[in-house]
């Protein structure tokens, strides 16, 4: 299979990449002029340089068996609504019209867990036929609601194969910015009073997502959504499990919705004063006390089998702990599990 993959210098976008070269389909990649592909240089992997706005997108299409469409702004800050929502809605639809027009037989669209909404209790979600409501949602989500709306229409416009690939909150190495989910480690270990808060996210590997997008593309049907996810867990759960892999202390206090408004305005305000992205925004303590927890149970039935959350934190924390995201006076501070250098000895070898 030959298969071109949009966003493929972020962290999906070049887990999946990797994960087409790994099981010997080739790849053409789409990239910016100016992104780092790091993460791609012992790839063999085809780059076209160019856009969702302004590319080649049909010389991109060309001769393809598959797009794995990636490319998103999954950010809470520092990209305005207008862009954002451009490049999910227009850019989507720029997209798979190239695609269509050079007759490529299918497109994997990377949505998102949160088209489907959240629970006010600890109840599972599954794909329904109805999507959730824009109405009070970030304008993240908001985008991909949008996208998903577009793209289900565009499939009967344009006669296309359009399938989706749903990812719930992702976890792994990246060599694009920090983004919101590995940001929300990063967040905890920075924060010297050591809070969690009520409700609760699945976490996944960013490896397992970017198999699943395979086995959608193989063995999925069209115009079918597949929540990619692994465990749910409550934050209190997952900030544990962070304390114990990085050694540090275990939440200490809980707060209210109020409170993380109030926490997330304060660090919004710093990263301003200091030209860094914040760890948490007003959206996201928006957020605070609904249950993100989905079920991959359909994805299983095309093989899809994730590795446990602890496996994707492990991986994650190995990485970010070393990297530049993590300040010196946070790193110092850190004792790490035998767990975090078992992984790294393993990946060295």
């Amino acid at each position: 299979m030959k298969a071109l993959v949009t966003g493929a210098t972020g962290l999906l976008g070049a887990h999946i990449a990797r994960a087409l070269v790994a099981d010997g389909h080739q790849v053409r990649a789409l990239v910016r002029a100016n992104s780092n592909r790091d993460s791609l240089v012992d790839s063999p992997v085809e780059f076209i340089i160019g856009d969702l706005q302004t590319g080649d997108l049909a010389s991109a299409c060309h001769d393809c068996d598959a797009v794995f469409h990636a490319a998103a702004h999954f950010a809470y800050t520092g990209v305005t609504t207008t862009t954002m929502r451009d490049t999910a809605v227009a850019g989507t639809e720029r997209l798979l019209r190239a695609a269509a027009s050079a007759g490529v037989p299918r497109v994997v669209i990377t949505s998102s867990s949160v088209v489907f909404g959240y629970a006010t209790s600890a109840t599972l979600i599954g794909e329904t036929e109805t999507l959730a409501s824009e109405m009070g949602e970030s304008p993240y989500v908001s985008s991909k609601l949008a996208q998903h709306h577009r793209a289900a229409e565009l499939a009967d416009t344009l006669h296309l194969d359009i399938r989706f690939a749903c990812p719930t909150m992702t976890l792994g190495p990246s060599n694009s910015r920090l983004g919101p989910s590995n940001g929300l480690i990063a967040a905890y270990l920075s924060d010297p009073f050591r809070c969690t808060f009520p409700g609760g996210c699945n976490l996944v590997s960013a490896r397992d997502v970017a198999r699943g997008h395979l086995l959608i593309a193989l063995h999925g049907d069209a115009g079918e959504s597949y929540l990619l996810g692994s465990e749910n867990l409550t934050w209190r759960q997952i900030h544990t499990a962070i304390a114990h892999l990085a050694g540090v202390p275990p939440p200490a206090n809980q707060l209210t919705h109020s409170l993380a408004w109030f926490a997330a305005t304060a660090d919004e305000i710093r990263a301003a004063l200091t030209h860094r992205t914040a760890l948490s925004t007003r959206e996201q303590a928006a957020m605070i006390g609904r249950y993100y927890w989905y079920s991959h149970a359909k994805a299983a039935t095309l093989g899809y089998a994730p590795a446990p959350a602890r496996a994707a934190l492990i991986e994650t924390i190995a990485w970010l702990s070393a990297s530049p995201h993590i300040s010196r006076e946070t790193r110092i501070n850190m004792h790490l599990a035998p767990d975090i250098y078992r992984f790294r000895a393993g990946a060295a070898a």
